[in-house]
């Protein structure tokens, strides 16, 4: 990387971090009503990221970002991906899709799942590499994908593989992002899918402790920790594992705050966070370094 592109993101590391953190406050507000499909909420969400893919200077491939489809019995109900869109210049017709789920769990009664870690972290981090992707021309095309229906049943990544604005056999990989900001009970952030790339893993342990590779024993799908997780289907890097597309997929364990009205903001301790998004970020300049034949590479 050049010195004075090194020089402007060390210089602008702190501002990035208050906007990653501004970005997370916002998305689990109590104005959001915890963001599930289909509701006000959610609504509000997707103005939210349309205008800081506006502000990106994202491109798009429909008015506004929207991606809408149909999911559930008799495709009765209705959600909405955000995508949006950063060329490349080495390869710019191959695609790396960086993914996070904005809807969570919504209220009940009075109560409002904010979902902070899940997954308004995810969705900040990956406006995060929105931003620092802009610092020049990337080597590849990037989509950055904030998924609905998550929550659901992963149908907004399975919307997105199905009716795709690219070829799927130009998408080299999917990066997906999803509860960044708590560790396990061991300190530690997971990384599972990279298993294909040993040089990867090789950078990734010297410079980090804090990261837990997971890789795939025995056949497809099968990998699980004691707890018997289904890591490879256990977000939306599901649906492109299962369509034969490589995928990372950085994320945390279920922890106290999980799937309850205490998954806040104020709870979320920026040590983590911060180490995560460096291991993130030097994650993205190592697969902006390989030739799409290094990355493209079936799962088996």
């Amino acid at each position: 990387m050049p010195a004075i592109i090194l020089l402007c993101l060390m210089l602008c590391a702190g501002s990035a971090q208050a906007q990653w953190l501004v970005d997370i406050q916002t998305l689990s507000s109590a104005a959001m009503q915890g963001r599930q499909t289909g509701t006000a909420g959610a609504e509000l969400a997707r103005q939210f990221i349309q205008e800081r893919y506006v502000n990106l200077s994202l491109a798009g491939f429909t008015p506004n970002y929207q991606h809408r489809f149909n999911y559930g019995f008799g495709q009765n109900k209705v959600a909405i991906n955000m995508v949006g869109y950063r060329q490349g210049c080495t390869y710019p017709e191959h695609f790396i899709v960086v993914t996070a789920h904005y809807d969570h769990l919504g209220t009940q009664g009075r109560k409002v799942f904010y979902g902070a870690d899940d997954n308004a972290s995810g969705v900040a981090t990956m406006l995060e590499l929105a931003a620092r992707l802009s610092v020049v021309c990337p080597a590849y095309s990037y989509l950055f994908v904030a998924t609905d229906a998550e929550e659901d049943g992963l149908y907004g990544s399975k919307a997105f593989v199905a009716a795709p604005p690219v070829p799927l056999n130009r998408i080299v990989l999917n990066l997906n992002l999803d509860m960044l900001s708590h560790p396990d009970q061991r300190g530690k952030l997971y990384l599972t899918g990279a298993r294909h790339f040993p040089e990867l893993i090789a950078e990734l342990e010297a410079d980090f402790s804090n990261i837990r590779f997971l890789h795939h024993r025995g056949p497809p799908g099968k990998l699980r920790d004691i707890r018997r997780l289904d890591w490879p289907n256990a977000s939306d890097h599901g649906p492109f594992h299962q369509a034969g597309i490589a995928y990372l997929f950085f994320g945390g364990q279920e922890h106290a705050y999980y799937h309850t009205t205490a998954d806040t903001w104020q709870r979320i301790k920026p040590e983590f966070p911060q180490k995560a998004m460096q291991a993130i970020w030097q994650t993205v300049q190592w697969l902006e370094h390989q030739p799409p034949t290094v990355l493209q590479r079936i799962v088996e």
